[in-house]
């Protein structure tokens, strides 16, 4: 029975993640920073605590002893929901039931000019699995955009690629991920979203095309 590696998907998402959670962590010294700066002293994150809000009131028994304050369509004899809130210590008492984040990663219409800037480098990186002692492994295609395409202009494991030329990164991508599998340096191909794999390095930080594209948009 053939047996599905998944390890090429799970590195790239691990690739993302690393990305994502260095990024988070600078942005938010910056800003801690700032706002120290601003009120001349430390600051801390609030704290926050989960309560819980009754979504019915409990129910009273009238001279007959019947349940009254029932809401039609409920039946009887059922215990009280409850919905999770975050309230933060200090604050008017008012909690606000938790909602999901509005989801930015959608931007069909963004093209590299919008998130690049000309003669920039980027970085296309794909996991190879584990070396012996257990570590992740990568190897990386490097290119240049022109203001109009990205150009490949190194690439040890696939030299094919030198010279390639595209507006789209996902179709230099995936030419990448197809020539590691035939030449038996990764054992599947994978589909994922191209932007993540795809670094720049801004002001020391290296971020994702995909990060940047989600805060041009």
């Amino acid at each position: 029975m053939n047996t599905i590696d998944y390890t090429p998907i799970l590195l790239a998402q691990l690739t993302d993640l690393q990305s994502r959670v260095t990024n988070q962590d600078t942005i938010i010294a910056s800003l801690k920073a700032d706002v120290e700066r601003l009120l001349s002293r430390s600051v801390s994150s609030p704290t926050t605590m989960r309560t819980s809000v009754p979504l019915q009131p409990t129910p009273t028994v009238d001279s007959r002893g019947q349940r009254m304050n029932q809401r039609p369509g409920r039946p009887t004899g059922t215990q009280n929901s409850f919905i999770p809130t975050r309230t933060a210590v200090g604050g008017s008492g008012r909690s606000r039931p938790m909602v999901a984040p509005l989801d930015k990663s959608a931007h069909p219409t963004m093209t590299l000019s919008d998130v690049l800037h000309n003669n920039e480098d980027v970085t296309l990186q794909i996991g190879t699995g584990k070396d012996s002692d257990g570590n992740f492994t990568y190897t990386t295609a490097q290119a240049t955009f022109d203001g109009t395409v990205l150009i490949v202009n190194e690439c040890k494991l696939a030299e094919s690629l030198v010279g390639m030329k595209s507006s789209k990164p996902g179709e230099i991508l995936y030419k990448f991920i197809d020539e590691l599998k035939n030449s038996g340096h990764i054992k599947k191909t994978f589909t994922i979203a191209p932007w993540r794999l795809c670094f720049v390095e801004r002001d020391g930080v290296r971020v994702t095309l995909e990060e940047l594209r989600n805060t041009v948009g």
